[in-house]
């Protein structure tokens, strides 16, 4: 069978790991968006997290955080909940819900700023372990993993290993963990969420139709909004309607095809060991919506900075790059480029600021919104690249790989580009 582990209240979890204290507590971890990245002063204690290449993909840093004032901005309470414990939930607090209203609905919640280093070494030497004692594994998100235990444990002992492993991290890492399985690995994940929190769940083969068709269609992993509506259109408001309609759905082409065979649990799909990262972004919502273009870009700049230092840590050369500028009650400019270039710091410097100039369509609007990513890596074979610049890409390659190791030893802002001041 395939397992599917989710980390329950991840985050939270791991702060009373820190602090036992807090064990039984209304808690919450909250998020900025690491406000500080705009700072003008610089900071030498700053350090890019790049450790878990799993789907876990903003670009974040260790920081000691004052987490009296963190969340503060003035007399104004910023942010938003990213975690909750079980406890805080009571209280209505979901992920994603602003800190002032969580703080409104439990006003003795425990609110704490997130130590990311903290949640990534967990994460790592938890999945270290996992791989110890489960033949493949698969890192899916931070505070979720795959295993495979297909020809290492019998069926009939599944519940009876999977108990045992929850009970080992609770022990070991003293985490709370919630485990699936079944054949498939998203009928694995369905049966997490049937498990939670702090369970487990097995299903079989021949009792996977029973387990899901009442389940919403909306709930089915992979299955996001928008397909969730067109199906509800076609009056598909169940994974037990969608079994039903196995003709409508695969006429919809190869995505159709896929994902007739997931709802079924017969898709086969592999758990992948070393699962690789599809793509790197940065991105940051503005506390403050900006109109003035000189900051704007300012901190393009410096988003870019640390873009280009995550790209290099992972080692990979993107050929597709995407940007996006969100405008204050006036949606969004977007846009898509792919290039061979072999990568490096002062190409993407320039690429990018002349792709946002373009893609500021509004520059009267204030921007509340910066994004980029890169995709679709490639090796580094010159026979790749665009060959009039793969002599000066070449230089400029040399030149960050040197920036990388200076600012991994004393800090991102060690160095930093004229167009940041």
């Amino acid at each position: 069978m395939i397992i599917h582990l989710d980390l329950d209240c991840f985050f939270a979890s791991c702060e009373r790991v820190r602090n036992p204290l807090l064990e039984g507590k209304c808690v919450a971890v909250g998020g900025r968006g690491d406000p500080f990245i705009f700072d003008k002063k610089p900071s030498r204690a700053k350090k890019l997290m790049t450790l878990n290449s799993g789907a876990f993909v903003p670009s974040l840093f260790h920081a000691d955080h004052d987490s009296r004032n963190y969340f503060k901005d003035g007399d104004t309470i910023r942010g938003i909940i990213t975690t909750a414990s079980y406890e805080a939930r009571a209280y209505g607090i979901k992920t994603a819900m602003s800190v002032h209203e969580a703080l409104r609905l439990c006003p003795h919640l425990i609110l704490l700023p997130p130590h990311h280093l903290l949640y990534h070494t967990m994460s790592h030497e938890l999945m270290e372990y996992l791989s110890s004692v489960v033949p493949v594994m698969e890192q899916y998100s931070i505070d979720e993993m795959f295993g495979d235990l297909r020809g290492w444990i019998a069926e009939e002992d599944t519940h009876e290993f999977i108990r045992h492993l929850q009970n080992d991290i609770s022990v070991q890492f003293k985490l709370p963990v919630s485990i699936g399985a079944s054949s498939s690995k998203w009928i694995a994940k369905l049966a997490t969420s049937a498990a939670k929190p702090y369970g487990v769940c097995v299903v079989p083969k021949d009792e996977i139709e029973s387990f899901v068709k009442d389940i919403p269609i909306r709930e089915f992993p992979g299955v996001g909004k928008v397909l969730s509506l067109k199906m509800e259109r076609y009056a598909i408001k169940t994974v037990g309607d969608a079994w039903k309609s196995k003709t409508l759905i695969q006429s919809w082409g190869r995505q159709g095809l896929d994902l007739y065979t997931r709802l079924r649990g017969s898709d086969n799909e592999a758990v992948q060991a070393n699962r690789s990262r599809k793509g790197i972004g940065i991105s940051r919502s503005m506390d403050h919506p900006i109109k003035e273009r000189d900051e704007l870009f300012r901190r393009i700049h410096i988003l870019i900075r640390h873009w280009s230092h995550t790209i290099m840590k992972l080692g990979v050369n993107p050929t597709t790059y995407s940007f996006s500028l969100g405008y204050e009650n006036w949606g969004s400019s977007k846009k898509q480029y792919t290039l061979y270039r072999l990568f490096n710091e002062t190409f993407l410097q320039n690429f990018t600021i002349e792709k946002f100039k373009e893609l500021d369509i509004y520059p009267h609007i204030p921007v509340t919104h910066i994004a980029m990513s890169a995709s679709k890596f490639i090796h580094h074979d010159p026979k790749s690249f665009d060959l009039l610049e793969i002599q000066n890409d070449t230089i400029m390659r040399s030149l960050t790989d040197a920036l990388t190791k200076v600012r991994d030893k004393y800090g991102m802002d060690i160095v930093r580009g004229g167009g940041e001041l």
